[in-house]
């Protein structure tokens, strides 16, 4: 704790050997300015040693001057500097007064004496000064205090050391001379004695008061708080940062691997997912033809093959193409297509990218696996998914608008390549992680394939095929015509011109949407992982109010 100031003034007290009231604070009184000494100096001080200094920013005490032997040699050294009447303890109440001594800074061996004296009494600081008339002081870290010990004796004394001016050393130390003597020989010491309550005997002595400066103690335990605090702040900031950009960083990888089709997430568990109306309306419609008229090729040699193209542009912009040697939906005859056009195609030509080949499922399927339906031949309008597989579009786009994105029999997404119609959030992410990391353990051969379990979809569906063809009755095959048969490609609302019944148009939208939920029912319940967050938050936010109800 540095010095601020530092104030010296007359004390007046009673001599505890003849008064019974010694210990009265109230005959301790500090005499007027007008008949006694005071002063008070706040610059050029300088702080040497904070050693046990006061923690209240007051250090107060008699001044006095540390006795030396008179065989030592700077007792005679001192002379010169130090009075012979000054005041030593020898002039002060033999009691357990509190100390500030005064001694002339003169050279490293006289120093260090008057601190070895000042160490015999109850010191609470010491004030050294530079003999002269010098009204500054030199800084602490000037060679003028170096004791030639490294600075150890700093930290040797179990007191503060402080210093000030040389002029103001010597007016404290000629005043010191003046206040050691009886009442009667101090400076208006007849004025002082004739004050009431006052015997001769009392003492007049001078008492020092040195206010020190609390910045170097509390702002140095408020800037290490600030900066524990500061950096616990800075490191929580930068740690929240990191798991942000992370965590944004595995939220665009994931929705990338969505969008790009790595990965399904509907598929895998994670989140349930609806298709699009717009999207689902760039699904294709065609009218259903049955299995019955299809022919087969006339010979199986290498011919060229005709598809017929429908250039409007009902779905996408996008032509609809079918490759003569596959299984034919709809077929009409050419002079009722005067928009199609016959396109010769190798099969060892490749098509082009920008003509797109419609592809028929491998195997029948009679029946709207969503309302179980039977397809009217030529009448009923169907809608395929990109997995191949048809369903009245009254059905499948209720289900994929309202329940699911997964087709309800190969469990395939009908979400387009690079669309991702949910927001992916943390807990997405983290579901992912948890599935990818135990996939990862198991082994390959175990692991539930979504291709797989449609590749077995489609050979039992083949297998049930074959014993309902082998049961029913043969019927004629007709051979395939020579001339190539255009696809139609029906108009949005064809096959549902005729005229239905209110009634009868409710009760199938309710049957639809029954058969949908019973396809819900019969799916794997997924949890939603943001639901379940959410629930948690809520239930741990409630449990503080239950317990205190």
């Amino acid at each position: 704790m540095s010095i601020n100031d530092i104030e010296t003034f007359v004390l007046l007290f009673p001599n505890d050997e003849w008064s019974d009231t010694g210990y009265d604070d109230s005959l301790v009184a500090q005499l007027r300015p007008n008949v006694s000494f005071t002063q008070f100096a706040d610059d050029n001080l300088v702080t040497l040693s904070t050693r046990n200094a006061n923690q209240d920013g007051t250090i107060s005490g008699f001044l006095y001057v540390p006795d030396l032997n008179t065989d030592d040699a700077c007792y005679n050294i001192s002379k010169q500097y130090v009075p012979a009447n000054v005041t030593r303890t020898a002039n002060l109440p033999q009691t357990d007064f509190t100390l500030v001594a005064l001694a002339p800074w003169i050279n490293v061996d006289c120093t260090f004496e008057y601190m070895a004296a000042a160490r015999m009494a109850p010191v609470r600081a010491l004030v050294f000064y530079q003999p002269g008339n010098d009204t500054t002081t030199p800084e602490s870290s000037s060679g003028a205090w170096d004791l030639q010990d490294g600075g150890a004796w700093r930290t040797h004394h179990q007191f503060p050391v402080y210093a000030i001016p040389g002029a103001l050393g010597s007016s404290l130390m000629h005043q010191l001379s003046l206040y050691s003597g009886n009442m009667t020989e101090v400076p208006y010491g007849h004025q002082i004695a004739e004050l009431p309550d006052v015997d001769v005997r009392d003492y007049v002595r001078l008492y020092t008061e040195i206010g020190l400066s609390t910045k170097t103690v509390l702002p140095t335990l408020w800037v290490y708080f600030l900066i524990v605090i500061a950096v616990l702040v800075i490191c929580l900031g930068g740690i929240s940062g990191l798991m942000h950009f992370v965590q944004r960083s595995r939220r665009k990888s994931l929705r990338r691997r969505v969008a790009n089709g790595e990965i399904d997430l509907e598929a895998l568990g994670i989140k349930r997912l609806r298709v699009p109306q717009e999207d689902i309306d760039r699904l294709p419609l065609f009218i259903y033809v049955s299995e019955d008229e299809k022919s087969l090729p006339a010979s199986p040699q290498k011919q060229e093959h005709f598809v017929s193209i429908d250039h409007r542009d009902d779905f996408s912009g996008a032509s609809t193409v079918l490759r003569s040697d596959s299984r034919i939906y709809g077929m009409m005859s050419a002079k009722e297509l005067p928009t199609a056009e016959l396109v010769p195609i190798d099969d060892k030509t490749p098509i082009p990218e920008s003509t797109l080949v419609h592809r028929f499922l491998p195997y029948v399927q009679p029946t709207c696996a969503i309302c179980l339906e039977d397809f009217e031949s030529g009448i009923s309008e169907i809608r395929e998914l990109p997995c191949g597989h048809i369903f009245h579009p009254e059905c499948i786009d209720t289900f994929l608008s309202n329940n699911s994105s997964l087709c309800p029999m190969c469990k395939k997404s009908a979400l387009p390549k690079g669309s991702c119609p949910t927001i992916i959030t943390n807990a997405m992410v983290r579901r992912e992680r948890n599935l990818r990391r135990i996939r990862s353990r198991v082994p390959v051969q175990n692991e539930p394939d979504v291709e797989a379990y449609g590749a077995r979809r489609r050979i039992q569906d083949l297998k049930a095929n074959l014993r309902r063809n082998l049961m029913s009755s043969p019927q004629v095959v007709q051979p395939l015509p020579i001339q190539p048969q255009p696809v139609f490609v029906a108009q949005p609302g064809a096959g549902r011109d005729q005229p239905e019944a209110l009634s009868l148009e409710l009760s199938r939208q309710d049957l639809v949407e029954r058969r949908i939920r019973e396809l819900q029912a019969g799916q794997v319940p997924i949890r939603d992982p943001d639901l379940v967050s959410e629930r948690h938050q809520s239930k741990c936010k409630s449990c503080p109010l239950s317990t205190s109800s």
